[in-house]
């Protein structure tokens, strides 16, 4: 390999190295709020069992799909955000029951 495609073929994995830098800080953000939206869920759980009200939330599930689907502007659709978001609802109706 001639020396001008390994500078571009070590620029390229350094590139990679870096993009990934960045997608695991987003990661550990997304956590976080994911913790913090299982704690939520969880106070939320608590004044339903005390008003005696459902766990699922259909229409709710719903509405969030809808509203997420138009802060994604068209860059992630419908279907990606419920596959997306399915188990993260499954996972919060877990910690309400």
């Amino acid at each position: 390999m001639n020396e001008k495609k390994q500078h571009n073929l070590d620029t390229m994995k350094k590139r990679i190295v870096d993009l990934r830098k960045e997608i695991d800080e987003i990661d550990r953000k997304m956590v976080s709020l994911l913790l913090r939206r299982i704690d939520l869920a969880k106070q939320v759980g608590r004044l339903k069992k005390k008003h005696h009200l459902a766990v699922e939330d259909q229409q709710r599930e719903e509405e969030i799909i809808d509203r997420l689907t138009k802060y994604a502007g068209g860059k992630i659709s419908k279907d990606q955000l419920v596959r997306i978001f399915t188990p993260i609802f499954r996972s919060t109706k877990q910690v309400q029951e």
